[in-house]
């Protein structure tokens, strides 16, 4: 028996192209080998077909659709724009089906001739976009890209349209997760959801991406991301992740939120322009704390421009996409917080009653700017940028408090008066029985850049994908003509009666200065100014490498790399002054608060704003700072950590018949290096301390800079 020795396969010019001057390691190798020694790949053997999967009623490019030649048991999805390409396919003529979930399939006839590439574009259509004379196609079709996504998925997924709950409250990406089954918000005061909670797992153990690339936007050093601070109407669909494979990273135990951005070049028509003007109004005749009725109306505005372009002698090989959005989302809220004797049994007495004004006028601008080159039918390259601004400039909180000691209740001494029920509590003018009216007014503003930078290559059974981002996150949170300043009155008489109701209960002075009046008022404790700034950085790469077996069953090696480098500081600068001063500050009148309107308790109410500015007080001579305490700030309230993560990981996965099986194994390496101050073991004593503040401190802090 004679035998033919075949030829060796010849390297694709795009192949041979990725192996000049570079060093590929012997996992790359491998895969490479795999595809390029395959008889699947040799282009003398086999054509290829591709094209485009496109909706004929809304001409967007489908993100999804499966392609299949059934006759060879041969499939392919199609990409982010709409792109497939079904390789090893021999010389012949075949029925190829497209098919996509909510629309018809069609089948069509294509020949392939051996070695040469046919191209066969799809328009799908169906009647379900039609109800009558209405025309349906954007929720419907985000809601079928979104399924398809699912179905697609290799793992436990859930995926979302953007636009399937319509405009929601504050177009935030986390009021859009928390609609999907396992996920739930945690909550701020004013109800937005700052972050996830994915399978019972808290929002600093679950990691938030866009396009899977990790993104920055912690207001603090932990993993939270705060998702009411950044748009949902930059991207177009959330992906939930819920079983993490080999390829997925593990720092994150419940889950990860995926928000994925519109291709560009997913549109058949040139050029596309959309925008959202709306706004949100707080009817007068709505209840709403006065300082909301004073800012009754708030815009939002979304502006999306795409446009497809042929350049380099390609067509239609550049599409550029904009995004642009604003928006203000006010929040205002009146509460009362009650604490009571430490008893289980009953009556039991209320030794504290506060009640508190709170409004915050939140503004959001982003930018998104997506580019996606085709360079080939094989590569494609794509750069997206974020500019995203979270400004809350207007952050205020008014609070009432009237206290008093906790002695058990006697006939002469205690604050509490003998006598006293579950609903009414008398105070006794003591010098403990006090009220503080606190103003706390500050400034946050988180300010998010992203850049990323990466390519996907389609060589038919090898798929290439790699990407490198940098994100950045800086948090300020102060103000230059804010703080926060308590006014005390001491040795007050009331009554506290909650007979008639919980909320709005009966506040009756019986003994001490008058409360109505400002004059006997004096600033208690220290004006604070508060001038946090942190930052976050990321630096990531990443690259995943998929073989598809040429086996009768469905078979594919997948392996990569990830390198991520995450830097977290702290600069706190904050600043306090005791007062000098013997007589009274002005109050504001014009501070209308809601407990006021509902009980008729008039406390007056003091503005900070004139009495601080640029971080010191408006009036020197009125103030004494604590010299000491802004010196020890700058050792004790600057600390950073710098975490380094370096993973590989293999796996396989497939299909025999009705039954899926996956496999593989995953390394991580971590390794973290933070540092700080931290005190002297015997540290300055307090006359030292305001004789030489700043020997004081530099002695107790310089020398213990702590690295670990």
């Amino acid at each position: 028996m004679s035998k033919t020795r075949k030829p060796m396969p010849t390297i694709p010019r795009s192949l041979r192209a990725l192996f000049h001057g570079r060093q590929w390691s012997p996992l790359l190798l491998s895969a490479l080998g795999l595809g390029l020694f395959s008889p699947a790949l040799r282009a003398a053997e086999a054509g290829m077909i591709f094209g485009t999967v496109n909706n004929a009623s809304t001409d967007n490019l489908l993100q999804g659709a499966k392609v299949a030649i059934p006759a060879l048991s041969l499939s392919a999805f199609a990409d982010n724009t709409g792109r497939y390409l079904l390789s090893s396919v021999p010389a012949g003529t075949y029925d190829v089906i497209a098919s996509y979930t909510g629309l018809d399939p069609i089948t069509s006839r294509v020949a392939v001739s051996a070695g040469q590439r046919a191209v066969h574009d799809f328009d799908l259509t169906t009647g379900i976009y039609k109800l009558q004379e209405f025309k349906v196609a954007g929720e419907r079709e985000g809601s079928a890209a979104a399924i398809t996504a699912q179905r697609n998925a290799d793992n436990v997924k859930n995926v979302v349209a953007m636009d399937t709950f319509g405009n929601l409250p504050n177009m935030s990406a986390g009021e859009l997760a928390i609609r999907l089954p396992g996920v739930a918000g945690a909550l701020d005061d004013e109800g937005n959801v700052t972050g996830v909670i994915v399978r019972g797992m808290g929002p600093t153990l679950n990691r938030v991406t866009v396009d899977g690339g990790l993104i920055s936007n912690s207001a603090g050093m932990n993993r939270q991301f705060q998702t009411h601070s950044l748009t949902g109407a930059m991207f177009e669909q959330l992906e939930v992740i819920k079983g993490h494979t080999p390829d997925q990273g593990a720092d994150s135990l419940g889950g990860t939120i995926n928000l994925k951005t519109r291709s560009p070049l997913s549109m058949k028509e040139n050029r596309r322009i959309t925008y959202n003007l709306s706004g949100r109004w707080a009817p007068s005749f709505a209840q709403h704390i006065p300082l909301r009725t004073d800012h009754p109306f708030h815009p939002l505005f979304n502006l999306a421009y795409q446009e497809v372009f042929s350049v380099a002698g390609g067509e239609r090989n550049l599409g550029v996409s904009l995004n642009a959005f604003y928006s203000e989302n006010v929040g205002g809220y009146f509460r009362t917080i009650r604490d009571f004797e430490h008893t289980t049994g009953s009556p039991a007495y209320l030794w504290d009653y506060r009640t508190q004004d709170a409004f915050n006028n939140r503004k959001q601008a982003s930018v998104n700017v997506k580019s996606e080159y085709r360079y080939s039918p094989t590569t494609k390259f794509i750069l997206n940028a974020i500019y995203n601004d979270a400004n809350e400039p207007f952050n205020r909180l008014y609070e009432t408090r009237a206290f008093t000691n906790q002695t058990a209740p006697n006939a002469t001494t205690s604050g509490v008066v003998p006598g006293y029920t579950d609903r009414i509590t008398t105070v006794r003018p003591v010098a403990t029985s006090v009220i503080d009216v606190t103003e706390t007014m500050q400034s946050f503003f988180n300010r998010t850049r992203q850049i990323d930078l990466g390519a996907e290559h389609n060589f038919g059974p090898l798929q290439i994908d790699w990407d490198a981002n940098f994100s950045r996150t800086h948090s300020s949170l102060g103000a230059a003509n804010g703080g926060t300043l308590t006014h005390r009155i001491a040795g007050i008489g009331w009554t506290l009666d909650r007979t008639q109701s919980d909320l709005y209960p009966r506040f009756t002075q019986t003994a001490g200065p008058d409360i109505t009046n400002p004059e006997n008022y004096r600033p208690n404790g220290f004006l604070t100014a508060r001038d946090d700034n942190r930052y976050i950085e990321i630096r990531n790469a990443r690259a995943n490498f998929l073989y598809d077996l040429p086996t009768a069953f469905t078979c594919s090696l997948k392996a990569g790399f990830d390198w991520r480098e995450q830097m977290g500081r702290v600069d706190s600068l904050a600043r306090r002054w005791s007062y000098l001063g013997t007589t009274a500050l002005p109050a504001d009148p014009s501070i209308i608060v809601w407990d006021s309107l509902k009980t008729g308790r008039k406390i007056p109410q003091w503005e900070i704003a004139p009495f601080i500015k640029h971080d010191a007080p408006v009036t020197p001579s009125l103030w004494n700072e604590d010299l000491y305490y802004r010196e020890q700030q700058k050792y004790t309230g600057t600390r950073q950590v710098t975490e380094t993560v370096t993973a590989g990981y293999a796996m396989a996965q497939g299909k025999v018949g009705r039954f899926g099986f996956l496999t593989g194994v995953r390394t991580e390496k971590t390794d973290d290096v933070s540092w700080g101050w931290v005190r002297a073991h015997s540290g300055s004593t307090a006359a030292q301390q305001v004789a030489d503040p700043v020997g004081s401190a530099t002695r107790d802090y310089a020398g213990t800079g702590a690295i670990r």
